[in-house]
């Protein structure tokens, strides 16, 4: 609950005392009707009084009844309010963390468990606090204040204290057995999410390989087991409300009873009335403080599964960052515009062994480097670690003569313009998504926008649509083929007109004609800006001034492509798969 408190502000406690003084106002007043039900009583048992001596106390009843109420929305709606701004804070803090986590703490948590936590572990936490403190509060209240005005007489009194001793053994008990339970439950939430988003991710290969039924017995399979698991938690939760309802109609019964015994008891008939209203009044407000008690015990039912969310929560806001702001925002001397590598060894965070093997080379401003290789030869793993998506192992990269990890990470991916292998696009319209990240701020950028649609070879069936640049983009580019959204993603990057290109197998869904003039498009526009390309073509890649070829995490060559084609092996080998004799 600490973490709850860390994010209430000065104005909030200021609310809570309100709060609390609203609800003890309401407390009171609630309570303040059994006395006045024990005069009613008292008159009735007079005889031969006139119905206007019962009007001023079902008048003050009234009153007290409709207070209570006004008192109720009023505290009611500052927990509401004091509740939604925690968890409004609580919730960006928690999507900050995840906005700023490498890949490797990404798949730590995994995606569906990230998800889960952001909505359905946050809606218990808010549950329990908009209707958990308002009972966590009144219910002490009127326990406390009822049995202050009980106070007279022991014997029921310690009726009351056993009844209430035996809900709360009850009740521990059950919270502890279905905490574990709760916690099984929760991870069975991360399952259902990954398994629905991998099938609406995956439809196309679902539809095309009719793999209904194997999807059906995968999200079945884990929809048993979370129900089986709920069940088994429902089980001890169930059983408490009718253990409540023992208890209370246990004390109402054996109030009365001994309360009847009493009476025939007492030899004096005014004492004999007294009695009676004794135990009326009595019952009153021991039927409130229990029932409070039981409102008590129902949040605490709510417990088990809160408690395993604010932790799963907590979790990821507390958890470090391991890749961290330096404090440059620029580079170092007049190496502007260059990348470099120095002995650089990668390994992917528990995994043994290298992915790429003292790596060095240098790209200087304005020229263009290609990358390749064969499939897993950690090429892209290459480009990840220009944007720190992780940090090197070993040796270091410099940027604009500086290491990477010197820098602000806002100020070195300011400098990139990144295309990443898999097309993606964000749901909104197609001016949105080719603006974003501009630097210029999107508000006057329309013709930015409509310049960088033209270099990046998307303008021609962008200006096809209806509405052109504001047509609407579906989750994930949907509504658009494979080479539209290439050409989108490119158009994306040329619009923040970076300092460094980064395209990793960006071309592959564009036919030959498109990609040349895309490419020409680069040459002429973005001459200044320093490009690295991974790609599977030889011919998209032959003109670059350095081409960097990989096999199994090494360099075995760089060079120009005459250069590779008499002395690397492995880079003529891939060129004579795809060119002509003629042409190689």
């Amino acid at each position: 609950m600490k973490k709850i408190i860390y994010y209430m502000e000065s104005p909030e406690w200021v609310y809570i005392v309100i709060f609390f003084i609203l609800t003890y106002v309401q407390v009171l007043l609630s309570l303040k009707i059994p006395e006045y039900m024990t005069d009613i009583s008292d008159l009735m048992q007079q005889g031969g009084v006139a119905i206007a001596a019962f009007i001023p106390f079902a008048v003050r009843m009234l009153i007290c009844s409709l207070l209570c109420l006004i008192l109720a929305i009023a505290s009611g709606y500052l927990i509401s309010y004091v509740s939604s701004l925690i968890i409004l804070r609580m919730r960006k803090d928690l999507f900050q963390k995840i906005m700023s986590f490498n890949l490797a703490e990404i798949r730590n948590y995994s995606t569906s468990s990230l998800i889960t936590r952001c909505t359905n572990d946050i809606e218990q936490i808010r549950q329990f606090l908009n209707i958990g403190f308002r009972v966590l509060v009144q219910g002490p209240l009127t326990v406390v204040l009822a049995i202050i005005k009980m106070r007279g007489n022991m014997q029921w009194m310690n009726v009351l204290i056993y009844t209430a001793v035996f809900m709360t053994v009850i009740s521990v008990l059950f919270f502890l057995l279905s905490v574990k339970i709760s916690a099984r439950a929760q991870k069975l939430l991360d399952d259902i999410s990954r398994i629905s988003k991998e099938h609406l991710s995956g439809i196309r290969v679902v539809h095309g390989f009719n793999g209904y039924d194997y999807q059906s017995k995968s999200f079945d399979a884990t929809s048993k087991e979370l129900a089986n698991v709920s069940i088994s938690a429902n089980r001890y939760i169930g059983a408490i409300l009718p253990f409540y309802n023992l208890s209370l109609n246990g004390l109402t019964f054996i109030i009365y009873v001994y309360g009847s015994y009493m009476i025939y008891q007492e030899p004096v008939f005014a004492q004999k009335q007294a009695m009676f209203s004794q135990m009326i009044v009595f019952s009153s407000y021991a039927l409130q403080a229990l029932g409070a008690f039981a409102f008590i015990v129902a949040i605490i039912a709510m417990l088990p599964r809160v408690v395993i969310s604010l932790r799963r929560v907590t979790e990821v806001i507390d958890s470090e960052i391991e890749i961290r702001d330096g404090h440059a925002s620029s580079g170092a001397g007049d190496n502007f515009g260059t990348v470099e590598f120095r002995n650089v060894s990668f390994a992917y965070p528990g995994v043994g062994g290298n992915v790429l093997s003292d790596i060095s080379f240098k790209v200087e401003k304005g020229q263009t480097a290609a990358i390749i290789g064969g499939t897993g030869s950690g090429k892209t793993t290459l480009l990840n670690l220009i944007l720190r998506l992780y940090d090197v192992t070993e040796g270091a990269i410099f940027v604009d003569g500086r290491d990477v990890r010197g820098y602000k990470l806002w100020n070195l991916r300011d400098k990139i313009g990144y295309v990443p292998q898999k097309s993606f696009l964000f749901s909104g319209t197609i001016a949105m998504n080719i603006g974003y990240g501009i630097k210029s701020g999107l508000g006057d950028a329309i013709s930015s926008i409509k310049k960088a649609a033209e270099i990046g070879q998307s303008r021609d069936f962008i200006e096809k649509k209806h509405k052109q640049y504001d047509a609407v983009v579906e989750e994930g580019g949907s509504n658009f083929s494979g080479g539209q959204r290439q050409r989108l993603t490119v158009s994306r990057a040329v619009c923040r007109d970076p300092e460094f290109y980064l395209f990793d197998d960006s071309f592959s869904a564009l036919d030959f004609k498109t990609d040349s003039i895309l490419r020409r498009n680069l040459r002429e526009n973005a001459k200044d800006s320093t490009q690295i390309i991974v790609g599977q073509r030889i011919g998209s890649i032959m003109n670059a001034d350095l081409i960097i070829v990989l096999d199994k995490g090494k360099i075995v060559g760089q060079g120009k492509h005459e250069e590779l084609i008499k002395n690397c092996s492995v880079y003529r080998e891939i060129a004579l798969s795809q060119l002509a004799d003629g042409e190689v």
